[in-house]
């Protein structure tokens, strides 16, 4: 899991070039700086090398107060383009949430769109960081033609852990079924994929 704390996804082979270049164009705005208290780190699909053209930069925080949050977002992030932010309302298995969207300012490194996502929870507990630690060690295991499928189905159309569900055959909700593996040690994981692919 700590390939996956702060910027350290960027970082990872997978993430190839496109990667670097997110994590350098974050320092060097100073936008990294600015969410540095609240924990931050990179989930998503940059990290596992899953990303399309149009993936965002996604970035989970822990933000025990959601009002002093929202100002504090107002302050540093509305005069960069496509900002935006929305409070996302509990649902069954996710507490509620501040979302935010802006464009990294275009420089050195080509613009990209960011995505914050804020919830009262330690963002290693949060679902986006353990579905993609999940995700990670799924593709681990079963290599690249498998990562390859999941692109395929993204591509397509579905999202990251509906693609890993219709893959492995995982019923009834993708993001529980995904979660549901985040316990499993790397055999135990490697036992349960048996008769899957």
């Amino acid at each position: 899991m700590q390939d996956f704390t702060g910027l350290q996804g960027l970082h990872r082979p997978q993430a190839g070039a496109r990667g670097a270049n997110c994590a350098a164009s974050l320092q060097e705005s100073g936008i990294w700086q600015a969410l540095s208290a609240f924990g931050p780190a990179v989930a998503g699909t940059i990290p596992l090398g899953l990303d399309l053209p149009g993936s965002d930069i996604d970035i989970l925080l822990e933000v025990s107060d959601t009002q002093r949050f929202t100002a504090f977002c107002d302050q540093n992030f509305a005069g960069l383009d496509g900002y935006q932010r929305h409070d996302r309302a509990a649902t069954a298995n996710v507490g509620a949430a501040v979302v935010v969207q802006f464009m990294l300012p275009a420089g050195q490194y080509p613009a990209e769109e960011v995505e914050l996502f804020a919830t009262n929870r330690p963002v290693m507990d949060q679902y986006g960081f353990r579905h993609m630690v999940v995700e990670a060690r799924l593709i681990w295991l079963c290599g690249d033609a498998f990562a390859q499928q999941v692109r395929a189905l993204k591509k397509a159309g579905l999202k990251t852990e509906p693609a890993f569900a219709t893959l492995l055959g995982i019923p009834g909700d993708p993001y529980l079924g995904l979660d549901a593996l985040f316990g499993l040690s790397p055999s135990q994981l490697e036992h349960w994929l048996v008769g899957r692919l």
